[in-house]
């Protein structure tokens, strides 16, 4: 048997054999990447679902690079008189606070992204992205380990509040535990609409219109204009030089790839070879962006101007200061692609078999409140698909973890460009985080990091976590040599074909 020619990283089995499938039937990187995001919906609940958003890279063996902006976007009817369910879930992401219910629920937007990154880069048959999910939706799967954790710390706060979804994720003795059968059989004949149909079952067909219905219902805004207006936006990558590699993600008006271009600006020229200044360098250099952003990008439409502010001002001083599924794969033409996807941590709503965002209620996406973002403009986003290519490597890369992405994502880049680790390596590398809590920062970490030295108030994790992210990595180099790691903290997989 030859060297494989492509190289998957997904977060769960499922995906990543979803993906093989694909690419043993003649798919390329993009095609298997996206019937990877699509099986997620299925395979890994409340982390990702096609009423959900989501963002795509793609890299080409030419070396253009494309984004697909799938975020969600406020509905048109936001009005003053909205209302919001907010609950408290103190054993999820170290005390999380968000709003659930129709009121939360945001246009979805991962579908148009799918589509419309086929069309520009896909090389199978749209309907056959959707076979694999549409059977194990159909056939039923065992209820996997991330998703029976986050069931367990939200069923009543969430799930149990409304009869489908208690009926879809319970049964006699509670919410369902990891193993447990479970079947989607709605979910299966969503996906086979869009299948068929494409993505207009949902932008103003059929299956659109139940979701509408549902929403509007539990006092929610979407419409079905909503739905009809909305398109994927195709845009260029933001970029930046970082430890000798290029960097690409996500530009604005999502922040994730501003906040990662300015910390790993913030890094450059920084003392990364010894571990205690590394350590304090990242530190650093993530509170900086990420506070620069709590200062500077309430509204999305102002993220682009402040963030060239601060790199012009980097430029001229050479100063220092959630739930998601991510999944890469790369071909031995030299494409690669990424999906960072996200529901948010789910509204508790679900028609149709789909789980519904609530991304409207996440309180670190609208500075502004609920509902203080303009009415059809997209919303703030933590997803960071990123390609990084160095001087004989390509590799997409991302992660889900809320404001943990962009931290999880420059310290792999760290191991991958500064030490020049494997991919699996780097992925496995331990993390850090700043917490910014009520009563101030808190260092959390991992075992193998010299955090003590730090002088900072300490919360020492005992083994790697997740909470310090998922990052799903896949890489081709120069001669076609494909690779893909998966991230230990999280039930990821790897598959190559």
């Amino acid at each position: 048997m030859g060297s494989p020619r492509l190289a998957i990283a997904a977060g769960n089995q499922l995906s990543a054999d979803a993906a093989a499938e694909i690419g043993a039937a003649g798919g390329n990187a993009v095609d298997a990447c996206l019937a990877s995001a699509i099986m997620a919906w299925v395979a890994e609940p409340f982390m990702a679902s096609l009423g959900g958003s989501g963002f795509i890279i793609v890299r080409t063996g030419n070396g253009r690079t494309d984004v697909f902006d799938g975020n969600n976007a406020m509905p048109l009817g936001v009005g003053p008189d909205a209302k919001l369910t907010r609950i408290f879930v103190p054993d999820y992401a170290n005390g999380l606070h968000t709003g659930i219910g129709g009121g939360a629920v945001a246009v979805p937007g991962i579908v148009a992204a799918i589509e419309a990154a086929w069309q520009a880069h896909g090389q199978v048959e749209w309907p056959a992205l959707f076979g694999p999910a549409i059977a194990a939706a159909r056939d039923g799967i065992r209820f996997p380990r991330t998703s029976a954790y986050y069931l367990s710390v939200t069923w009543t706060r969430i799930w149990s509040q409304y009869a489908i979804s208690n009926r879809l994720f319970g049964n006699e003795q509670g919410p369902l535990k990891e193993g447990h059968p479970f079947v989607q059989a709605e979910l299966a004949d969503a996906l086979q609409l869009i299948a068929s149909d494409g993505a207009k079952a949902i932008y103003g067909g059929p299956l659109g219109e139940g979701l509408v219905n549902a929403v509007q219902e539990d006092g929610g805004a979407l419409s079905i204009e909503d739905l009809v207006r909305y398109s994927a936006e195709r845009r260029d990558p933001i970029s930046t030089p970082a430890f000798g590699w290029t960097v690409e993600a996500n530009p604005p008006p999502a922040v994730g790839g501003a906040v990662l271009v300015h910390m790993l600006s913030l890094l450059e020229g920084a003392n990364l070879s010894d571990p205690v200044a590394r350590l304090r360098a990242v530190v650093d250099a993530e509170g900086a962006a990420i506070g620069y952003r709590s200062e500077r990008y309430e509204d999305p439409g102002e993220v682009a101007g402040a963030l060239q502010q601060a790199l012009e001002q980097l430029r001229s001083t050479r100063a220092r200061s959630g739930s998601t599924s991510h999944m890469s794969t790369a071909d031995a033409d030299g494409q690669v692609c990424a999906v960072t996807e996200s529901n948010g941590y789910g509204s508790g709503l679900i028609a149709q078999g789909v789980l519904l965002n609530n991304t409207l209620g996440e309180e670190e996406l609208n500075p502004r409140g609920a509902f203080g973002m303009t009415p059809g403009s997209r919303c703030h986003s933590n997803m960071t698909p990123t390609v990084a290519s160095g001087p004989d490597l390509c590799v997409a890369l991302g992660s889900p973890g809320a404001d943990r992405i962009v931290g999880a994502i420059a310290q792999t880049l760290i191991a991958l460009a500064v030490d020049g680790v494997s991919l699996a390596e780097a992925v496995a590398r331990p993390r850090a985080h700043v917490q910014h809590r009520p009563d101030g920062p808190v260092l959390c970490f991992e075992p193998g990091l010299p955090a003590e030295e730090l002088g900072l108030p300490l919360d020492a994790y005992s083994e790697p976590h997740m909470f310090f992210g998922g990052v799903q990595a896949a890489s081709v180099d120069s001669a076609g040599t494909v690779d893909a790691a998966h991230d230990p903290r999280r039930s990821g997989a790897t598959a190559f074909v």
